[in-house]
């Protein structure tokens, strides 16, 4: 891995940040506070100014995955009167949200990325994203141009790589991707993340009752699932690289994905010591 990571360089945006600060970071030609700024105050001038420079890092970081993500003019000033309306700078809980779903997608597509040329595969590398712009010119809401990110990555990802590739290559990808560590299983600190950051709405895990020396199985069902799906498909792999990041030497199956009414998912998630890995990208739906 060459460089800073986006997560990190969050974490050290976030790690400057106070609550009560009276300055901010934001474009000096056009006033907007993006990610990973968006709603940030910092104490003083000389603590936003090194957030600037970190911001500014983190969005050419950002680029080098996401040739449309805009360049921008990171300037240190005090917190303008009224701040906290407009495109790309909310402080009320909706920007809040927005911006944890935009940087939890910025930071799958960039693991995936490094770990897809970490791995050697440069030309999986350039396919994915020729697709991902080839179709992004449509799409303005900056929330659904990171959902479309990440389900063409995941549908390219399927499409070039065979399950052992991907594998190996999300197993590289977890090592770096960021993200909190809370209570609770594996299964259902991966799930409570998506919610947090709106990937989905309610969730819920059960055992299965069926048990099998060493492996774990788990039937879940997900509501409201953020990314785009297709009538007999579903993108899996924001799941998969959250849950190989707390189970490293798991073999990770997902399977029998079924839709139900109301646009809900249900699927099989199962943990094994030496079983294939499938379903990691994207999985068609059984009936």
């Amino acid at each position: 891995m060459v460089g800073e990571t986006l997560g990190k360089l969050r974490a050290r945006i976030e790690s400057l940040a106070r609550d009560d600060g009276d300055f901010c970071v934001l474009c000096g030609r056009t006033g907007v506070r993006p990610v990973p700024v968006t709603d940030a105050r910092f104490e003083d001038r000389a603590t936003a100014e090194q957030a600037a420079e970190a911001a500014t890092t983190y969005r050419a970081v950002l680029r080098r995955w996401d040739p449309r993500a805009p360049c921008y003019d990171f300037i240190a000033c005090e917190v303008p009167e009224g701040l906290g309306v407009g495109p790309g700078r909310r402080a009320t809980a909706t920007g809040r949200r927005n911006a944890s779903l935009t940087g939890f997608c910025h930071d799958v597509a960039a693991a995936v990325f490094e770990a897809l040329s970490a791995e050697g595969f440069a030309d999986a590398e350039s396919a994915i994203m020729d697709a991902y712009c080839e179709s992004a010119d449509a799409i303005d809401d900056p929330d659904d141009l990171c959902l479309h990110l990440l389900t063409t990555l995941a549908a390219e990802f399927d499409s070039q790589l065979t399950s052992a590739e991907q594998a190996r290559v999300l197993r590289t990808a977890a090592g770096e991707f960021p993200g909190p560590n809370t209570g609770g299983t594996p299964l259902t600190q991966t799930f409570e993340r998506l919610q947090t950051v709106t990937i989905i709405g309610d969730y819920a895990v059960e055992s299965s009752p069926e048990w099998v020396v060493g492996q774990q199985s788990w039937t879940v069902t997900i509501d409201d699932y953020a990314l785009p799906t297709a009538p007999d498909a579903m993108p899996t792999l924001p799941i998969v690289i959250d849950l190989l990041r707390r189970l490293p030497r798991a073999r990770l199956a997902l399977s029998d994905v079924r839709q139900l009414d109301g646009g809900s998912w249900r699927f099989e998630v199962s943990a094994s010591e030496n079983g294939p890995s499938t379903g990691l990208a994207w999985v068609q739906a059984t009936g």
